[in-house]
């Protein structure tokens, strides 16, 4: 049995924490002040007392066989010592999760790395995160979430995709007139629609111990995983209004840690529980309980994107006649969002580089997106600890392939935002857009300059002139909610626009009542 030869603040701690007691608990049990505890949590205690020790050796011996356990690893014996003190060595190196972490230790007692290091040795690296690994059933989300909100939804309902005797219904929440009315983002009137809030209030941080038990989880996964993850600004909605032409947003700015560490949390729970058959959804009560919460992006960390139908137009070839090239992604292990799910490319945070106030349209967001996920153009996301050039977009700085449609002018390829909506599943705002590119001469000259970045495991590649492909891939389960929303609007307006060049299956996009 581990036993003591002389106790320190360290193993004082160690103690309190395999017991899984709060200061004042231990404090009580002891027979101590709150504040030796807070002490030896923090390190800053002298000598203990030969009294105390001797309380120490007693609860220790008292202790059940797991909680022994749990202190041996704390204090790096028995069984995966050895794993926790490499475990700690890789947090100690991992500079990208010490913002949150130290997000995360705000206002709290207890030493929230040791949390996160306990959960990160439960892990099993080679297997993954269970709700991930898994083939989820995306209906059975879908389901999971329509009749968790049931009683809340009106004006406003999740989107369905009617796909010939099938329906698809997605847990995107959006309206008929936020569907409706494709708006050009190359277009100045564009700006007007996405508007920078100088005035956002902070969102508080939540308070519950499931939310933190979840938080430490999450960067556990992080760290064993080795997930992208680094602290930086992302966009964060704080209101819309649906006006007369379209829908209208504004933004501020928050932090990437944060929104992984709250609301981007709700996903994983959905899943364990459509897969495990759970009732339960504890961090969903917290955060985002009714239709109504959803709809009020400015009460929690609401961030989200751009995502786009990207489609190339090419010439005739063979048996092919003249036809969109269009891209599908499945997307990689280390990305956050949407793992091993198919989705449209480019799929971006939106964020700004530099500029927040004046960075704020989504076709900003998408146009830098485009560069890195296609175009081959280094990254510049600012989830990235690297050092960034301050103006990335500019015109020196800009690839081949972007150089060449912004010399032939806006004839030459359009991006457009086809549709608006809030993701039930993550909280996220999405906004699908179509990238066509026109000019059949881009496709000869720089097609085979367009490249996947680390964020796809594959592309696919499908002809818009393939009517039984295109309803196949339609109808393929693997697609993320958001995703497939994009790709049927997407596909939509492109027939809008070129319906010699498309040959649209039979679709209809409604909403479940």
């Amino acid at each position: 049995m581990t036993s003591i030869v002389e106790w320190s603040a360290r193993e004082a701690d160690a103690l309190r924490a395999a017991l899984r007691l709060t200061n004042e608990e231990f404090a009580e049990q002891l027979g101590v002040s709150v504040r030796s505890v807070a002490l030896w949590r923090k390190g800053d205690a002298g000598a203990i007392s030969l009294q105390i020790q001797r309380i120490f050796d007693t609860v220790l011996e008292g202790a059940t066989d797991s909680q022994r356990e749990r202190f041996a690893q704390l204090i790096g014996l028995g069984r995966g010592a050895g794993a926790g003190v490499e475990l700690r060595s890789r947090l100690d190196a991992a500079a990208n999760l010490h913002s949150a972490l130290g997000w995360l230790q705000s206002g709290r007692d207890d030493d929230v790395a040791a949390g996160v290091l306990a959960a990160a040795a439960r892990m099993d690296a080679a297997a993954g995160p269970r709700w991930r690994m898994a083939e989820t059933d995306r209906s059975a989300v879908a389901h999971r979430l329509h009749q968790y909100y049931a009683d809340g939804f009106g004006d406003h309902l999740p989107v369905c995709v009617g796909l010939g005797d099938a329906n698809i219904e997605l847990t995107i929440l959006s309206a008929a007139e936020w569907v409706s009315n494709p708006v050009d983002l190359q277009a100045d009137v564009a700006a007007k629609r996405f508007a920078y809030d100088h005035a956002a209030s902070v969102v508080p941080k939540p308070d519950s111990d499931t939310w933190r038990r979840a938080a430490e989880t999450r960067l556990a996964e992080c760290l064993v995983q080795e997930t992208r993850f680094v602290d930086g600004q992302l966009y964060r909605m704080t209101g819309w209004e649906t006006q007369s032409d379209g829908v209208r947003t504004s933004f501020t700015t928050g932090s990437f840690a944060q929104y992984a560490l709250t609301v981007d949390l709700l996903e994983a729970e959905t899943l364990a529980a459509a897969q495990g058959g759970g009732e339960a959804l504890p961090l969903r009560d917290l955060m985002m309980p009714t239709v109504e919460s959803v709809l009020t992006p400015g009460s929690r960390n609401c961030m989200g994107g751009a995502l786009a139908l990207t489609a190339f137009a090419r010439p005739a070839q063979g048996a092919r006649p003249a036809d969109f090239a269009l891209l599908i992604q499945e997307r990689g292990a280390k990305v956050l969002n949407a793992s091993g799910r198919l989705a449209v490319i480019p799929k971006c945070f939106h964020e700004p580089t530099s500029e927040p106030s004046w960075e704020v349209s989504v076709g900003t967001s998408l146009a830098r997106e485009l560069e890195e996920e296609l175009f081959g153009k280094a990254e510049v996301d600012t989830t990235l600890d690297t050092r960034r050039t301050i103006d990335p977009m500019h015109p020196d700085l800009l690839t081949g392939p972007m150089r060449y449609l912004t010399e032939a002018g806006p004839d030459a390829w359009s991006m457009e935002c086809t549709g608006f909506g809030f993701n039930l599943l993550t909280g996220n705002y999405e906004f699908p857009c179509l990238v066509a590119v026109h000019d059949e001469g881009f496709w000869q000259r720089c097609g085979g300059d367009v490249e996947s970045n680390w964020e796809s495991e594959r592309i696919t590649l499908v002809s818009s002139q393939d009517e039984a492909g295109l309803r196949a891939l339609a109808h393929n389960p693997a697609w993320s909610d958001e995703g497939l929303f994009a790709f049927v609007l997407g596909l939509r307006r492109l027939h809008e626009l070129h319906p010699e060049r498309v040959a649209l299956p039979h679709f209809e996009i409604g909403f479940t009542q």
